[in-house]
């Protein structure tokens, strides 16, 4: 079974057409990265997936469920790492995660033999009992991503993940995302940084002015661009203009 079935869709704000004819299907232990300009719908994609946004057209299923129609056994299957991490300002980190691990359920065992683990792994130190108001954008990020990786879903939904963290954050994150891969989760990944998706995705895309353009594996992307350099790549391929659809 798919981990994520996307089929025909389409988003409009107003007259505007954020997203258009969108059809993505991605296995177990996949990791999707989805490049775009700003402004191309990567975003959008990410909330309609993760069930902030209703689309106007077209399905979403994850592991079979179909999102529209039962929203919340589907959502339980998602965790969501927005570009802009928000916390609630009077609650620390600790607090924060207690919290999330309260509706998901998450037994003490699992909470007490993940969380020591997670707090090393992300080079979370003793501001975790800080009031989150007090936290950079970093050390928001690394406290949503310690309470998504507690909670343990089978799909990853990454905005930017990089944004606000130092090297070695970055790097334990990469390592993390590729363990997750082993482990069999799936992880739908928006991001600006080349260099990131060269290094962690087993399958891109390519997304212009609200339609995917290319998906395909780097290599298999290399051969249709006659380029090497993921660059490259990447500027040649996202010159192409996509039709409108039909409203």
């Amino acid at each position: 079974m798919k981990t994520l079935v996307i089929k025909e869709l389409r988003k409009r704000f107003g007259k505007a057409w954020a997203l258009k004819n969108l059809n993505i299907e991605l296995d177990r232990g996949e990791i999707f990265v989805l490049l775009g300009p700003n402004g191309a719908g990567k975003t959008t994609t990410l909330k309609l997936i993760a069930g902030l946004f209703h689309p106007t057209h077209g399905d979403i299923f994850i592991k079979g469920i179909n999102l529209a129609k039962e929203p919340l056994k589907a959502k339980r299957l998602t965790g969501y790492i927005p570009d802009e991490p928000f916390i609630y300002n009077k609650l620390t980190g600790r607090e924060f995660i207690n919290f999330i691990a309260g509706i998901y359920k998450i037994n003490k065992d699992q909470y007490e033999s993940q969380m020591n683990l997670l707090l090393r792994k992300l080079d979370i130190g003793e501001w975790i009992d800080d009031f989150s108001e007090t936290y950079s954008h970093g050390m928001k990020q690394k406290i949503i991503m310690c309470q998504l990786f507690l909670h343990n879903p089978d799909l990853i939904l990454i905005d930017e993940p990089l944004v606000g963290l130092d090297p070695k954050s970055s790097k334990s994150v990469r390592e993390t995302f590729l363990q997750l891969r082993t482990q069999g989760k799936t992880l739908f990944i928006c991001t600006h940084t080349l260099s990131f998706a060269k290094e962690i995705a087993s399958k891109i895309g390519i997304i212009h002015k609200g339609e995917l353009s290319f998906i395909d594996t780097l290599s298999e992307l290399s051969e249709i661009s006659g380029e090497k350099d993921i660059e490259e790549i990447y500027l040649k391929l996202s010159q192409k203009d996509p039709v409108e659809p039909e409203t």
